[in-house]
């Protein structure tokens, strides 16, 4: 890509396990020279049903503490912020309609995720949708995790026809800490020859 140091072979592999789970495994290697590497899956999410309406009242849940807040034009400003007592708490689950008014941008933040900066598979995120009964886990191997509630999408066109408007769908994009190359305390994304970045992320589905 252009602007960065090194090339790199990429490969992406999605896999069905049993009937109910599917796993993302993103792998990369440096080519040549060191060079930043943070993929991510912007899958949206809406648990009723791609044309079932918003996603107010879904509950969610988010196991991080933490968020990296950004600037006037959403660059991460290098500091990390606790959530409580503010709309970006979701230790506890609670439908995304609750504090969203609260927020300019709505919600569209990267999350530091409760995992003590090992790199291991843990919970990230919780969906549920109490009018379908559906739920989603989100499992993962990074440190980060950005939340995005749709404010940009504004009668986009989608499958089969139906058009999405604001708050259509949920993203959950498990990350490295955005502009990390720029912030000597975030955890670094630098990939060197001979080492390999691994992103997994695994999403179980259930219904109540």
């Amino acid at each position: 890509m252009l602007g960065f140091p090194g090339k790199l072979k990429v490969q992406v592999t999605y896999k069905l396990i049993g009937a109910h789970q599917l796993a993302v495994k993103m792998i990369a290697k440096s080519v040549d020279k060191a060079t930043p590497v943070n993929l991510a899956q912007h899958t949206y999410w809406n648990l009723g049903g791609h044309n079932s309406g918003d996603i107010l009242s879904h509950n969610v849940q988010i196991f991080g503490s933490y968020i990296t807040p950004v600037d006037k034009v959403l660059i991460p400003t290098g500091e990390t912020r606790s959530v409580k007592g503010t709309p970006y708490d979701f230790l506890e689950p609670k439908k995304v309609v609750t504090h969203i008014r609260e927020l300019p941008d709505l919600y569209d933040m990267n999350y530091v995720l409760d995992k003590s900066f090992q790199k291991q598979l843990s919970k990230a995120a919780v969906v549920r949708d109490p009018v379908s009964g559906r739920n989603m886990e989100l499992w993962s191997n990074q440190l980060g995790m950005q939340f995005y509630t749709s404010g940009q999408l504004n009668g986009t066109k989608g499958k089969h026809g139906a058009i999405y408007h604001k708050f259509a769908a949920i993203a959950l994009e498990t990350q490295g800490f955005p502009d990390s190359v720029n912030h000597p305390y975030f955890p670094t994304q630098i990939v060197k020859p001979g080492e390999t970045y691994e992103h997994i992320m695994l999403y179980r589905f259930t219904a109540s």
